[in-house]
């Protein structure tokens, strides 16, 4: 019988309780134990009979893990990750990777110096429906790819903003929504030379954005526009297209939609569009839909991916510099949407 990976969980906010309900469906790990001071880590921690320690210094004296996830607030992800990497327990730290670029940096050298697997949670690489676009992309079945549109409109109930940090800056659909699209651009389309954003407070009248459209330019040469509401009420975002969470009902639309001089690919439904014959607009376009595909769980997918890492047979599919790009790139963003310029990243 195979070993199973002992992971802590640190941090029982939103993606740490998602991340410990991923683990106990895996039948590749096991939850270890739980990390934070709140009730709520206590409950949990008896639900799941593990231990439950009130900090990493603590765990780490008294009975080490095989591996941890990082899922506590942005400003603290070096504090709780850097004794973890220097133990030679890899870490899966949720996105982004910090809240600044020098901490993120720091992040990425504790790292290397001691050779500890570093892992960013940008899940949705993990999901097979992605991995079939990056396919068809790279196949060069598009052509040269030409440009991109990217939705994000889901609207928030107004009980979403009880939490008066969500209504600060930093707290709006760009700091909260944005970072896996880029994440997801940057994988599919190659990296980006400059940055321009535009935003709005217009609808909620808050101090922080409820609207911002982005446009990007890449070192290929190819465009794309990302616009980001919570204030629209429409179906197409990748979180109600994509049936990652159960929590958003599908409405098989999509979200992604990139064009090549051969042809165009849309997902989460995966429809290619191309010509049999030549490529004119007086000509029929023909699409190809995949009706065999499927909604994966990825957070699943990504522990398992984890598991791997931890023993040694893969690589991390997104590491830390992939998390440092991301991270610059969203800082070129919040500078042009102040400035109003075209920001070089």
């Amino acid at each position: 019988m195979k070993k199973k990976i002992n992971i802590s969980v640190v941090g029982t906010g939103l993606m740490g309780l998602q991340h410990i309900k991923a683990i106990t469906k895996s039948s590749r790990v096991n939850l270890h134990s739980i990390v934070d001071i709140n009730n709520n880590a206590f409950l949990l921690s008896k639900k799941y009979k593990v231990k439950l320690y009130s900090n990493t210094k603590e765990l780490l004296k008294y009975d080490k893990p095989d591996a941890v996830i990082v899922a506590t607030p942005n400003q603290l992800h070096e504090k709780h990750t850097k004794d973890f990497l220097k133990y030679k327990i890899p870490v899966l730290l949720e996105k982004p990777i910090s809240d600044k670029i020098s901490s993120a940096k720091r992040i990425i050298n504790i790292s290397k110096k001691y050779k500890t697997p570093l892992l960013i949670g940008y899940h949705r690489r993990h999901n097979s429906i992605v991995s079939k676009a990056k396919k068809i992309i790279t196949s060069g079945k598009l052509g040269k790819i030409v440009s991109a549109n990217v939705l994000c409109w889901l609207y928030k109930h107004k009980d979403y903003y009880k939490e008066k940090w969500r209504i600060k800056k930093g707290g709006g659909p760009l700091g909260i929504n944005l970072v896996h699209d880029i994440d997801m651009i940057c994988y599919l389309l190659g990296s980006i030379k400059y940055v321009q954003a535009f935003t709005s407070n217009n609808i909620r009248k808050y101090e922080v954005e409820d609207t911002a459209s982005v446009s990007f330019i890449f070192n290929s040469g190819a465009l794309c526009t990302l616009n980001i509401s919570d204030t629209i009420v429409g179906p197409w975002s990748y979180e109600l297209t994509a049936g990652e969470n159960p929590a958003y009902p599908i409405t098989n639309q999509s979200a992604y939609f990139i064009g090549g001089t051969k042809g165009s690919i849309q997902f989460p439904n995966l429809k290619n569009w191309y010509y049999k014959k030549e490529r004119s607009w007086w000509n029929k376009i023909f699409v190809n839909e995949d009706k065999l595909r499927k909604d994966d769980d990825t957070l699943i997918n990504q522990i398992n991916h984890f598991a791997d890492v931890v023993l040694k047979k893969t690589k991390p599919k997104v590491n830390g510099n992939d998390g440092l790009v991301s991270l610059k790139i969203f800082d070129a963003i919040k500078r042009s949407s102040i400035s109003g310029r075209k920001v070089k990243i």
